[in-house]
């Protein structure tokens, strides 16, 4: 259900952009519980090429997507282009900006690795040219040790403690998990978006564009690649994950470290497991609890790949012995 408050907004901003529209011509797209909403505009039933994007100060990052969508325009990334800006009382916000389509690399699940690497490999050669931005607007807090250790403390509570049952203490507590944040704080940082799933990838004109960067902060390039590769909506095949590192290499011109990679991949998948837990159980969604075996899966194969003497082993072996 469209939100009074966000149609009314977001109808306003439609007008002085010159585009009258009733609730009727906003068609929903997104309503999540991170206080944002996004509807496609269709006055009269027809397509405008424009979307209606409200948000509230539920989260710290809503209002960084206006300055990263502009300035990552400006550094030649494809996002989609901000049409027009107000901000409003209490931290919220409403913007419209360039409609990019529907079609999202996940509506490409099902179709065999061939059919789907060009748009893998377009999204990351965009992803090796987005770790390449320097950017000039204000990013979110970067990823550092106590971050790490959030995300792990994320997955401990809600997928280890609520959907598992387990004590979550075992984990956060261990000096494993402290290890691999330490070490992952100690590498070399670039943009990184943040939350590069096939969701958040659109196909628009034979290429991949960006959507939902405004997360986007310092870190490791591998978690990037890693959230990508490992991403439990397309379940690729070990084997065809591998391919996308390999094609992500090419495009960077440089070689991954596995010992990196790997510690990224676990972290990125417990965070993405916690965020499964808590948005199922506490949101009352689903679908997100029907992924968690897929996670599990991929959580496991990462934990088997992490070999003896890498920063992150005492960490896997702990993931291989409780989940």
């Amino acid at each position: 259900m469209l939100p009074p408050v966000a149609a009314q907004c977001i109808a306003e901003l439609c007008l002085a952009h010159g585009i009258t529209v009733g609730e009727q011509d906003l068609q929903l797209i997104v309503a999540g519980a991170s206080g944002r909403v996004v509807v496609r505009v269709t006055p009269g039933g027809q397509a405008s090429g424009v979307l209606g994007v409200y948000w509230t100060a539920d989260r710290a990052d809503n209002n960084s997507f206006v300055t990263a969508a502009e300035g990552l325009a400006r550094c030649g990334i494809r996002v989609p282009r901000v049409l027009h800006y107000q901000a409003l009382e209490h931290g919220c916000g409403v913007c419209l900006v360039e409609d990019l389509g529907s079609m999202d690399l996940l509506s490409l699940k099902g179709l065999c690795f061939e059919q789907l690497l060009p748009a893998y490999s377009s999204a990351l050669e965009q992803l090796a040219a987005f770790h390449r931005v320097q950017p000039d607007w204000p990013l979110q807090p970067e990823f550092d040790a106590a971050m790490y250790r959030w995300e792990q403390g994320y997955f401990a509570e809600h997928l280890l403690g609520r959907h598992l049952g387990m004590n979550a203490a075992g984990l956060t507590e261990s000096v494993a998990a402290q290890q691999v944040a330490r070490f992952l704080e100690s590498l070399p940082r670039v943009p990184v978006h943040r939350d590069f799933q096939s969701q958040n990838i659109m196909l628009h004109e034979g290429q991949a564009w960006f959507i939902d960067f405004q997360g986007m902060r310092y870190g490791c390039a591998e978690y990037d690649v890693a959230s990508l590769a490992f991403d439990p909506y397309m379940d690729l095949a070990p084997e065809h994950a591998d391919k996308l590192l390999a094609v992500y290499e090419q495009y960077s011109g440089r070689s991954v470290d596995a010992d990196v990679y790997y510690a990224c991949a676990l972290q990125r998948m417990m965070q993405a497991l916690g965020a499964f837990a808590n948005i199922g159980y506490n949101q009352h969604r689903q679908w997100y609890l029907s992924l968690i075996p897929t996670g599990l899966n991929k959580l496991r194969h990462i934990a088997a790949r992490v070999t003896d003497g890498s920063p992150a082993h005492a960490l896997a072996t702990w993931l291989l012995n409780h989940v």
